[in-house]
């Protein structure tokens, strides 16, 4: 969490409040950061992930497992 200083100081019945603005940092945040090489290189291993992922699951099917229960 990023926390700034007092963003609105009020005063309520003769006391003053400081407000300070509270913003987390989202992981979209943190993709816009990156660089095109570093988000290039990203695509590419969760497109990795995925086609092992596909291929594990096909040869899964292959031999025999099933996923059905019975």
């Amino acid at each position: 969490m990023v926390v700034g200083d007092c963003s609105v100081i009020t005063v309520i019945e003769g006391v003053n409040y400081c407000l300070v603005v509270i913003r987390e940092q989202s992981w979209l945040d943190e993709i816009n950061k990156m660089s095109f090489a570093q988000l290039s290189a990203l695509l590419s291993f969760a497109a990795l992930v995925w086609y092992v992922a596909s291929s594990i699951r096909t040869m899964l099917h292959v031999l025999g497992a099933d996923n059905s229960k019975e």
